[in-house]
């Protein structure tokens, strides 16, 4: 899911039913922009965190800003969980690709904003293992990530796998599962927490947009094979 971008749409007219497929996998698309930004969970960790209503020609943003994001500083987040965008499930990490946008490509600060994701543990004691990209707008397959225990109940390794590859981490045993096994908590964007040194650094961003691609339910994967399946009948029909 990850490595692949490639999609394609079927479309039964007469059934009124639009079906999109992925290329290896079923998978709902979700872009979270507008008011319904305001949904979405706002965590200031010290800094700020909030949505911002859209004002004249600027539309809805969610604003984070720090006055230090360094190491000693703020870390302000706003993350995407499934009830806030009307899914009982994010699904498994190996499943999970996410992506933002921000207002006018500007953000201000050391680094570019990074993700931040928090997988179900389900090991003895466990609790939120939290898996960080390298920064960047996009999420998937490719990119390089490294792995914090800060809530974890039981750590059973102190490895971060630093510098791997999110395909990689995935296929890491850990106890009971994989990385890529585990149920993804909640998950978004990020500013803070650099390694600045002694410089006390600003930091700013405001996204306009995010979306993740998580699996389709299997009710609407069903769906979409028997919708394949009548267009091919009809097509055969037709010939």
């Amino acid at each position: 899911m990850k490595t692949s971008k490639t999609n394609f749409r079927l479309v039964a007219a007469s059934m009124g039913i639009t079906v999109a497929l992925s290329a290896s996998a079923f998978a709902q698309v979700t872009t979270i922009s507008g008011t319904n930004l305001s949904a979405l969970t706002y965590r200031p960790n010290g800094g700020v965190a909030q949505y911002v209503a859209p004002a004249g020609p600027t539309p809805a943003l969610a604003e984070l800003s720090t006055t230090d994001s360094g190491e000693n500083g703020a870390a302000p987040v706003v993350y995407i969980k499934a009830a806030n965008i009307g899914l009982t499930s994010l699904g498994s990490l190996d499943n999970f690709s996410a992506s933002y946008d921000l207002y006018e490509g500007l953000f201000t600060g050391p680094a570019q904003p990074y993700w931040l994701t928090y997988l179900n543990d389900p090991n003895p004691g466990g609790g939120y293992i939290g898996v960080l990209s390298m920064g960047g707008p996009d999420l998937n397959g490719s990119t390089p990530i490294h792995v914090i225990y800060d809530f974890d109940g039981n750590p059973l390794t102190s490895n971060t796998y630093w510098g791997d590859s999110l395909s990689q981490l995935d296929n890491t045993t850990y106890g009971i599962t994989t990385f890529g096994q585990m149920t993804v908590y909640e998950s978004g964007p990020e500013i803070g927490d650099w390694d600045n040194g002694a410089s006390v650094i600003p930091a700013s961003a405001n996204f306009d947009s995010m979306t993740v691609s998580v699996p389709e339910p299997a009710g609407f994967s069903l769906l979409g094979i028997g919708a394949l399946a009548l267009l091919r009948r009809r097509r055969r029909a037709q010939q």
